[in-house]
């Protein structure tokens, strides 16, 4: 378990998991390109899958390893426009994974972590020059990325196009919460796919020097039908981390669209967490109620450099 917290956060770039479907079914207005299609063409196939959706239910299964000791998880995610997402999972009927994101703040606990903390940061101080420690590269934005109904920056110059002999990838620069320059990179298949083959057939995170951070497959989608639209979500994904030797498989079923109620009361709030200590990420301190440890200070300082 002890490579969850960076599995659980690692769902956030499940960005390649979304089809974002560059090409859609010929009944809709978009055609398929009989070109290499350019930068705008391919956001605004994007942005066109994302408008059909503002939010997102599922039931997901995951299975997780890390140098090689498996552990299998069950629970569902919800995500809504613009930053509102929660996940939890449970091992064995046992509560093990919470990961939450409203427009304030971004959360996670892991019942096997040590110390159990809920680990919170706001989007405020992510956004400082000088960064915040993080268990690894997270970027948060990319929750709703994730599940394809994020819209993309329609400013051509802020990506760049590589054409590949069997795909395209479409990178942006970012910033990672430790204030290091990094890429975000969609990955489409140039031929035409038919689901459950994926359109957008990965995703990866590089660093400065072009080094997978984290890369994702996606194995299938399901193409989930709004009034007269059609939407492609995730259905079968793989994430690696090859720096930490760690993987997780994620199936996600039983999709429900748009239908998150405008009162979402604590879904998208830590306040059902609110009994357990909570550590503030950016001020690195207990601010929580709970049983603190003091030595965590010490200890932890080293574990998330």
């Amino acid at each position: 378990m002890r490579q969850i917290a960076g599995i659980g956060l690692g769902i956030v770039l499940l960005a390649a998991g979304c089809n974002h479907a560059p090409y859609m079914r010929p009944n809709q207005s978009a055609q398929v390109p009989s070109r290499t299609p350019t930068v705008p063409e391919l956001v605004g196939y994007l942005n066109a899958n994302a408008k059909n959706v503002q939010s997102v239910q599922a039931s997901v299964d995951m299975d997780a390893q890390q140098d090689r000791q498996p552990v299998s998880l069950g629970g569902f995610l919800a995500c809504q426009k613009p930053r509102n997402f929660r996940l939890k999972a449970k091992v064995m009927s046992q509560p093990a994974v919470d990961i939450g994101s409203n427009d304030d703040e971004f959360w996670y606990w892991i019942s096997k972590a040590d110390p159990p903390y809920v680990f919170h940061c706001s989007y405020r101080d992510l956004a400082r020059p000088e960064g915040v420690r993080m268990p690894f590269p997270f970027q948060p934005d990319m929750i709703i990325m994730a599940l394809g109904i994020a819209e993309y920056n329609t400013d051509a110059s802020k990506y760049k196009l590589q054409v590949n002999q069997q795909t395209l990838e479409l990178v942006e620069d970012a910033v990672s919460p430790q204030g290091q320059p990094v890429k975000r990179v969609t990955i489409f298949n140039r031929s035409p796919a038919v689901p459950p083959q994926p359109q957008v057939v990965g995703y990866a995170l590089r660093d400065k020097d072009g080094k997978d951070v984290c890369r994702v497959t996606v194995h299938e989608v399901e193409e989930m039908r709004d009034t007269q639209r059609y939407t492609k979500l995730p259905r079968k994904v793989t994430l690696v981390w090859p720096d930490q030797h760690a993987q997780l498989a994620m199936s996600l079923s039983r999709f429900q669209t748009n239908r998150i109620p405008e009162q979402t009361g604590r879904l998208f709030q830590r306040s059902d967490l609110g009994d357990l200590t909570s550590f503030d990420l950016a001020r690195w301190a207990v601010d929580g109620p709970g049983p603190q440890r003091a030595s965590f200070q010490t200890q932890s300082r080293q574990t998330f450099r």
